[in-house]
């Protein structure tokens, strides 16, 4: 039985594709036929939005349960197997209401703790939770370096790659040091890539070469797909099965597990998606 693995994807810099990244790699990683929970931890909300979580009166979300001791987890059910937290806006004000806190750094933790538990069967509930963290250093991106196994770097390859990566491997070493010896680097993910450009090459051999144990082979190659995908909240996997993005997160997922893919690996999401919808437009006729 393999224990819960905790990754955080985690980037100072924003626009890498986080968000992307934690959806579409969950999604891959449930292909796989893995038990995986999503938590977005962002106030900008891009990774609830991917899903097509709409936060309407009484919805609990991440911060929610961050807040009051009382709130359970807010688990919602994408597809069979795979699970999200949503963010909400209201996480742009956590910061202040966590720093008075005792342990503040160990809050989220804590709450996860009953859930990467084996039950009596000796079995866990998730095989992966992976956590979609804000671009910036604080308490909130602290509390997830502190819960988690790993991080994971998605890396631009562009010129501004290394903007705020010093810092980030500072938190992420001090997190280690102080707080929880377990975290170590998953690997740094190049996204964006574009093997045509001297600037793709440039930063990867950079990262190659100062990293060389850390890069992942695969890399998410550049593609319009993943820009267009959010506008029908609708992931790779969902939305562009026979792109090369779908295939680089799935070699990603494969990587990651050392386990290969089903042969219907292109069909598993759109099937589940479309079965949702047909649910939601059945829920949405009851209501009528």
């Amino acid at each position: 039985v393999t224990m819960t693995k905790v990754i955080a994807v985690l980037n100072y810099k924003g626009g890498v594709g986080k968000s992307t990244t934690t959806y579409n790699l969950g999604v891959a990683l449930w292909i796989l036929g893995k038990k995986v929970l999503l938590i977005d931890t962002d106030a900008q909300c891009n990774l609830s939005g991917l899903i097509g979580f709409d936060q309407t009166a009484g919805d609990s979300t991440f911060y929610e349960w961050m807040k009051d001791d009382d709130v359970n987890m807010p688990i919602y059910v994408l597809y069979d197997g795979l699970s999200y937290v949503p963010a909400s806006k209201a996480l742009s004000t956590l910061e202040g209401s966590l720093i008075g806190k005792r342990n503040r750094e160990r809050i989220l933790s804590k709450k996860l703790s009953a859930y990467i538990q084996p039950n009596e069967e000796g079995n866990y509930i998730f095989d992966y939770i992976l956590i979609d963290c804000a671009p910036k250093d604080g308490v909130v991106n602290d509390n997830a370096m502190s819960a988690s196994d790993y991080v994971l770097i998605p890396t631009e390859c562009s010129g501004f790659s290394l903007q705020g990566m010093q810092n980030l491997l500072f938190s992420i070493q001090d997190i280690h040091d102080n707080i929880n010896d377990k975290l170590d680097i998953l690997g740094f993910l190049m996204v964006k890539y574009d093997r045509q450009t001297r600037i793709s090459k440039q930063v990867t051999e950079y990262f190659s070469e100062h990293f060389s144990d850390k890069m992942f082979k695969t890399r998410i190659r550049k593609n319009i797909k993943f820009d267009e995908s959010p506008l029908v909240n609708q992931g790779i996997f969902e939305y562009a099965p026979e792109s090369n993005g779908a295939e680089d997160y799935m070699s990603l997922a494969e990587e990651i597990t050392g386990a290969k893919r089903p042969s219907d690996w292109r069909d598993r999401a759109v099937k589940a998606w479309e079965e949702n919808q047909a649910e939601e437009s059945n829920e949405i006729k009851e209501d009528e």
